[in-house]
């Protein structure tokens, strides 16, 4: 391979390796967006790290010392939740139009 070859192979390299960049910019930019509301999620969830944690350890003692009524109301609170959550979709459907 003579010295113009070589640095004609260069230029193919280079040129390789510059969209190789490109293509993986834009991957990691495809990545983030469809990652978002994952990340979004795992945020508010950190924010209320502590007062859940302190929850779920209130939760846990009173389930050591009365199972079946914490049974109960961990079915109530679950219904509540799914109920709230339920009306707040009615609620943005009903306004979005």
């Amino acid at each position: 391979m003579n010295h113009r070859e070589r640095l004609a192979y260069r230029d193919q390299l280079e040129t390789q390796i510059l969209q190789q960049r490109l293509d993986m910019a834009m991957a990691l930019r495809d990545w983030r967006d469809a990652t978002a509301p994952v990340d979004h999620g795992w945020e508010r969830l950190m924010q209320w790290r502590a007062p859940t944690l302190a929850a779920l350890g209130m939760v846990s003692w009173r389930g050591l010392r009365r199972p079946r009524s914490t049974g109960r109301l961990i079915r109530r609170l679950m219904t509540g939740l799914l109920l709230a959550n339920r009306v707040r979709a009615v609620y943005r459907s009903m306004h979005r139009h």
